[in-house]
């Protein structure tokens, strides 16, 4: 076992003691924060395992304690939101994925600051295996023509929301105005300020994701990735990227930002596929 590799596991069996010991801890918040630096630390020596395999195995192990961490900070979201409809609470057999519990709200998780942004700061650039690079704003999408398409959301920190109205363009007509490669297969996705996550060209084309600007009859809020976020409703949330600002046609498989720190290639929430081994 290398160094680096030593130490993460080292750290993981920290913040394991920890979480043990936490019931009899007077201050949870403390014991979250202690948590959530060992857990930190431990990412920041994932670059140094120089085996690939390795890294990504600790990668999921930190990714799954991290995980851990949000459900229980989502735990307090899960409520009616503000500015937000409703959702049922209630379901048909069929509609929950395994491991999944409703919210009547929209929980808020994502990485870094949302931009102050507006419709008309939205510039799409769809790039990489394309016969046209594209470059669009927000009056383009709208001019490619807009859609609805009700579906029910999934995160991977467990919860789902049912029935979203999402209003967008579709994915698929984008990609045809770009004229895809036939070589190409798959696609990141980036957004702001340093997010990516990875895509089969299936998924992404698929008839219900859509480049949405509006939720549930309303402009999408900034906090839920307006004034333009990706939405792949058939796999868990991460894969819907917020403040959406490049899709990149490749010929392979390239990791995004979430993939890389432990989280399963696909995620798909009917197969629990959320982190790597899953």
């Amino acid at each position: 076992m290398s160094d680096a590799s030593a130490t993460i596991a080292r750290l993981l069996k920290r913040a394991d003691d920890v979480r043990k010991a936490a019931p009899a801890r007077s201050q949870p918040a403390a014991v979250r924060d202690q948590l959530a630096g060992l857990l930190s630390e431990a990412r920041d020596h994932l670059d140094a395992v120089g085996d690939e395999d390795l890294r990504l195995e600790l990668a999921g192990a930190i990714a799954r304690r991290v995980a851990d961490l949000d459900a229980v900070e989502v735990a307090t979201m899960l409520g009616p939101s503000p500015e937000v409809a409703v959702a049922p609470t209630t379901s048909a057999v069929g509609r929950v994925p395994p491991g999944q519990h409703l919210t009547a709200g929209f929980p808020v998780l994502h990485v870094g600051r949302a931009p102050d942004w507006t419709r008309d700061d939205v510039r799409l650039v769809v790039t990489g295996l394309v016969g046209q690079r594209l470059v669009l704003g927000h009056a383009d999408l709208e001019e490619i023509g807009a859609v609805e398409r009700t579906r029910d959301f999934h995160c991977v920190t467990t919860w789902s929301r049912l029935d979203n109205t999402w209003t967008g363009v579709r994915v698929a007509d984008v990609l045809d105005r770009a004229e895809v490669r036939p070589e190409a297969t798959h696609a990141v996705v980036s957004g702001h300020p340093a997010y990516s996550t990875n895509l089969a060209l299936a998924d992404l084309a698929a008839d219900d994701v859509l480049l949405a600007w509006a939720h549930d009859g309303r402009p999408l809020a900034r906090e839920h990735g307006g004034p333009l976020r990706l939405v792949v409703p058939h796999l868990y949330g991460w894969k819907s990227v917020k403040w959406v600002t490049e899709l990149r046609l490749l010929d392979r498989d390239v990791r995004g930002y979430w993939e890389e720190r432990g989280y399963h290639d696909l995620g798909d929430p009917w197969r629990e596929q959320r982190f790597r081994g899953d």
